[in-house]
């Protein structure tokens, strides 16, 4: 094989990053692929051979957290280093910047790949799949859609429970898809949120966080955004497999396992609560 060379992922690149996620059957936009770009323009690779695109790696920087994604490299051209090469490069980016943990999702069977390169295990990451349903609503807080103003609030909130600030990440999924973003608060401040973006087929839900000691919110937060959902229509959910609050929701409501992956990390542990994270924002960027 000849040899490849990994340079900055451009926008040129976006159409050969979108094809590589719907070959692989990651229900991806291409507004997704793009949006990851737009949060990190300097932390996106693309490895080429003979100066054709064979596979790509994206990052997002936190502050101390960051986050590899998408990496993907061509059928024909795997197990030859080419993701290895990629991926050491997203992580060299982030630490380079003062980044001290770094966290990835790696579906089982290339996991062995990222352990090379010292990443350690976490827990599983589940992949559940339902259809829109309705339930009532509970009385335990003050429902609201999220209005742009109560994006810095909504992510000093979620700060406690993902680890780090994501403010840029959760403005941008609002700004999208504001009619499916919402809040409950009670006179104390924030006690739960979820968002919800259309995806190539159906819908993704999360990020989803809510106080553990709060389940009806969380319920209601997760019935909010599936009444505003057409009938019959999909839902994916990526949930931690040790949030049983989240699973036992799904699987009320009918949702099924379909996939898992594994949280996989380099670094110190992370300060986070696990058991406030219902479903996380995507793979690509935890």
């Amino acid at each position: 094989m000849n040899r490849f060379t990994v340079r900055l992922l451009e926008e040129g690149d976006l159409d050969f990053a979108y094809q590589m996620t719907a070959i692989e059957g990651w229900n991806e936009r291409r507004e997704d692929v793009k949006r990851m770009l737009d949060y990190e323009p300097e932390g996106c690779f693309v490895a080429e051979i003979d100066k054709r695109p064979a596979g790509h790696a994206f990052s997002v920087n936190y502050g101390k957290l960051g986050w590899i994604g998408y990496v993907i490299v061509k059928a024909e051209y795997r197990w030859k280093g080419i993701g290895t090469a990629l991926t050491a490069q997203a992580k060299d980016y982030l630490l380079n910047r003062g980044v001290e943990i770094v966290k990835l999702e790696a579906v089982p069977m290339i996991s062995n790949l990222y352990r090379k390169l010292g990443f350690i295990d976490e827990y599983d990451s589940l992949r559940f799949r339902g259809i829109r349903g309705k339930i009532s609503p509970s009385e335990n807080c003050s429902m609201t859609l999220i209005e742009k103003g109560m994006i810095a609030d909504i992510a000093e909130f979620d700060a406690i429970y993902f680890g780090a600030k994501r403010t840029r990440v959760l403005d941008a999924l609002y700004r999208e898809n504001p009619d499916l973003s919402f809040l409950c608060h009670n006179e104390s401040g924030v006690i739960g949120y979820i968002m919800c973006r259309k995806a190539e087929e159906g819908y993704k839900l999360g990020p989803w966080v809510c106080k553990s000691e709060e389940p009806e919110v969380a319920k209601e937060l997760f019935a909010a955004c599936l009444n505003r959902i057409t009938p019959k229509t999909n839902i994916y959910v990526g949930v931690p497999a040790v949030n049983t609050l989240a699973t036992g929701i799904l699987q009320e409501f009918g949702f099924e396992l379909y996939s898992k992956s594994i949280r996989m990390r380099f670094g110190k542990k992370l300060g986070e609560r696990v058991n406030g994270v219902l479903a996380i924002g995507g793979p690509m960027k935890g």
